[in-house]
């Protein structure tokens, strides 16, 4: 069966919001990431030789966009430069079936299949048809080309690292108000604020019998009736611009990008993802209370489309998702709209 390289990016939008244990349930086998892009399309011909000598071993750094990953969710894979290899790798040094993967239990192995210009575990050739077990973080040496042996775990870890991004500090309605009002026009305030912006109606008070139940450090059940209560009109926005980041990570803990510590939010509650078309997905994160979009609940890691002017309620509190023209026209007419 074949299988298909993707982009470490692409694996990262699909999953890095995801809390760990979430992903090591979609996730159980190992992956392989490759350090070195592909050649590209080659002439038919034999596999170019090169001097061993000559490849460093230093350390390359896998990267969102360039780096490419595959999910090994199998008994066994032969690797190559023919198509019709289950992984196809088209480098010129790496031989039109080079080496092989196989599972026995717990345990993986890689063998050399004969190839021309070697396979290397952790720097070391194997001799031809030699097969040697493998250990999460082995690094392999297909030719001149160079990969990660990677558990769940380990990919996990890498994607977090690599899609990290920096919180998110709010500002007032209030001053958007007046930065609106001084550009004049929709097309003038589209040119300065790309967006799109989430505006969080924070609450005004803390509620006592919340308090009660330890709302500084847990998540507290929210009945329906608590979720449909109406926003009070002198409830203070606050509005996050989410025009330089890909992955906004909603919740208590102190990684995600907009922090919430309150007591009806999740650590992890829910993220917001741009997709490659500039489209926007929500994702709720298997939070206690809950991510509801217009009042329906998303179900545990439910991902949706989310639109300008969406209504989105983390536990008990509520959201509005805009583009910078909506978000013009609300802040102009808020009190109105309330």
């Amino acid at each position: 069966m074949a299988v298909h390289w993707q982009s470490l990016a692409s694996l990262s939008k699909a999953n890095a919001a995801l809390p760990k244990e979430v992903f090591a349930e979609r996730h159980p086998s190992p992956f392989l990431l490759e350090l070195e892009s592909e050649q590209g399309d080659l002439e038919a011909g034999a596999t170019r030789a090169f001097d061993v000598s000559a490849v460093k071993d230093g350390e390359i750094s896998p990267t969102l966009q360039k780096s490419k990953i595959i999910y090994l969710d199998g008994q066994g894979f032969v690797i190559g430069r023919e198509a019709t290899c289950d992984i196809q790798i088209n480098h010129d040094t790496i031989s039109e079936a080079h080496c092989r993967f196989d599972c026995f239990g717990s345990i993986w192995a890689i063998k050399d299949e004969g190839s021309k210009n070697g396979t290397f575990v952790n720097g070391r050739q194997l001799k031809s048809n030699e097969q040697s077990p493998l250990k999460f973080g082995t690094k392999i040496r297909l030719g001149s080309s160079q990969f990660l042996f990677l558990s769940t775990e380990g990919a996990f870890d890498l994607i977090q690292d690599l899609s990290r991004e920096p919180r998110i500090r709010p500002r007032s309605l209030g001053k958007y108000r007046s930065e609106f009002k001084e550009l004049v026009t929709t097309e003038a305030v589209e040119a300065k604020f790309r967006g799109p912006f989430l505006v969080i109606q924070a609450p005004g008070g803390r509620d006592p019998a919340a308090s009660a139940k330890g709302v500084d450090s847990n998540t507290i059940t929210l009945t329906e009736e608590d979720l449909k209560k109406s926003v009070n009109k002198n409830v203070t926005d606050a509005i996050f611009d989410l025009s330089n980041h890909n992955l906004v990570r909603i919740g208590r803990a102190t990684v995600t990008q907009i922090h919430l510590p309150l007591g009806a939010i999740s650590n992890l509650h829910a993220a917001l993802i741009r997709g490659e078309d500039e489209t926007w997905k929500i994702q709720d994160l298997g939070a206690k209370n809950g991510t509801h979009l217009w009042g329906e609940r998303l179900p545990p890691q439910g991902c949706r489309q989310i639109d300008s002017g969406t209504e989105v309620t983390f536990g008990n509190i509520k959201a509005i998702f805009f583009f910078a023209e909506d978000l013009l026209t609300y802040a102009l007419h808020r009190d109105s709209l309330v």
